[in-house]
């Protein structure tokens, strides 16, 4: 095939040629690469075959070849925007992203009005981090083209990696209105979908981007993701194990099928995916710290103690990890390692009332209630509509005998949570403890009230009134 670019629109001519050599299967493209061959050698001058056959090497992959041939028309005429059009793709998809951007910008000074110049080098700016450069490029794109899907595709793309979600649904929403068949176009709304918590919408999304070919492994595990994200597990499990029938090596759904299966608490077939997604991936940390919690859920504190270790060796400052470990660590009582844990979370993150909590609690193991008091004032002073806060701090102060200060944080976590049964429990024994039966057996009813069955309340209520009736109240 030859053409002469002189008789038709331009742009429309090389739209209609890529979409003929998107047609050619691989013989079809090299058969077409000799035919363009003895039209170059029968008329060296031939700029638009030079152009077609470049172009056809591009479709090849053959890169290097076709920047050859690109090189050799603008040689020849200097002023040709189609040729530093082409040329400046096939550098972009060599990685030389300087020099594609440079043609770039030469196709834009001979051509302004092409949307597809704009579109690519938006997408080269893209790659080389200029994200600003990206949308003033496909804003330009769309101005010139506005019933261009791509234009809006690509600008949406960008909007979701600067973390402007909503502006990148928008213009998602806009290219499938533009193209309703688009099936990437719903794989990445219904990836921000999901990021902006509209799970709902990105199952949708992925549901119409699901197809026989293509991505399909990809969209699976974006839903898979998003089942978890719902805990749905089931069907979390069966979008995974869809992605290994088609990809058994693929670390990530081994990982997401042994979260899943750690949801619905078949813990031993967890293990036994998340340890073949290690061995392919085998520093991977979210993976080793999915190993960590479930081994955790099997009690198997010492295996979960090593997952998590591995873990923070790799990066020191996950403070989920860290409290993670020191749990573990407190499950195998070895609450001076615990500390330890819990202290490096303070030290990275200062504000963290769980830190604060947890070491309280592992001072009150190892017998230091005034240290835990400590720990136990800063969780209050961090989580101050917090039962629990005055719960550990209450229970701390009455390790210690004061008796007053325990009662007055048992009263405020009961005041935040009425129904805090554990609070009500050690508030009672502490008016027992100091002669206000009557407060006691109050304390109780409400107990009995919210947990008729549980003997021991029983029991500590008799005691208190066989006290009163002895004492002739």
């Amino acid at each position: 095939m030859a053409w002469d670019r002189d008789s038709m629109d331009p742009e429309k001519m090389l739209e209609e040629y890529r979409r003929l050599i998107d047609t050619l299967g691989h013989d079809g493209l090299r058969g077409h690469v000799a035919h363009m061959t003895e039209v170059v050698e029968a008329n060296p001058r031939d700029t638009d075959a030079l152009l077609g056959r470049g172009m056809t090497f591009a479709e090849l992959g053959d890169h290097h070849r076709a920047v050859e041939d690109f090189s050799r028309v603008i040689a020849i005429s200097p002023f040709d925007a189609d040729a530093y059009h082409e040329r400046a793709r096939s550098y972009a998809a060599m990685e030389e992203l300087r020099w594609a951007m440079e043609d770039y910008d030469d196709a834009i000074r001979l051509a302004p009005g092409d949307a597809w110049v704009y579109i690519n080098r938006g997408g080269c700016h893209a790659e080389l981090g200029n994200l600003a450069g990206a949308i003033n490029d496909y804003e330009v794109a769309i101005r010139l083209a506005p019933d261009s899907a791509d234009a809006y595709f690509n600008r949406g793309l960008v909007y979701a990696e600067m973390g402007d979600l909503l502006r990148a649904v928008q213009d998602l929403s806009k290219a499938i209105e533009l193209e309703p068949g688009d099936a990437e176009a719903h794989y990445h709304r219904g990836l921000a979908y999901r990021e902006i918590g509209e799970m709902d919408e990105a199952l949708n999304d992925f549901d119409a981007a699901i197809g026989p070919e293509g991505n399909r492994d990809l969209v699976l595990y974006a839903r898979g993701i998003t089942h978890l994200n719902l805990e749905r597990f089931d069907a979390a499990l069966s979008d995974f194990n869809a992605v290994i029938g088609l990809d058994p090596d693929n670390a990530s759904a081994l990982r997401g099928r042994g979260v899943a299966l750690g949801g619905m608490g078949r813990d031993e077939e967890a293990v036994e995916a998340l340890n073949r997604s290690l061995h392919i991936e085998p520093d991977n940390s979210e993976t080793l710290t999915a190993r960590g919690i479930a081994h955790t859920s099997m009690e198997q504190y010492d295996l979960a103690v090593a997952d998590y270790s591995r873990v923070i060796d790799i990066d020191p400052g996950d403070t989920r990890v860290l409290y993670s470990r020191g749990t573990a660590q407190m499950h195998l009582t070895r609450y001076e390692s615990a500390i330890d844990d819990f202290n490096a979370i303070i030290g990275i993150d200062p504000d963290n009332a769980g830190a604060y909590m947890a070491r309280g609690f592992a001072h009150t193991l190892l017998g230091s209630h005034k240290k835990a008091v400590e720990d136990y004032d800063s969780f209050v002073e961090l989580a101050q509509n917090d039962p629990m806060a005055y719960y550990a701090r209450g229970c701390a102060h009455a390790e210690l005998g004061e008796t007053h200060r325990a009662i007055e944080d048992f009263n405020r976590s009961i005041a935040l949570k009425p129904d805090n049964i554990e609070s009500l429990r050690s508030r009672a024994r502490l008016y027992h403890h100091v002669g206000e039966l009557d407060k006691a057996i109050q304390d109780y009813d409400v107990i009995i009230r919210l947990k008729p069955d549980d003997p021991t309340v029983r029991e500590e209520k008799r005691v208190v009134l066989e006290q009163m009736e002895a004492s002739g109240r």
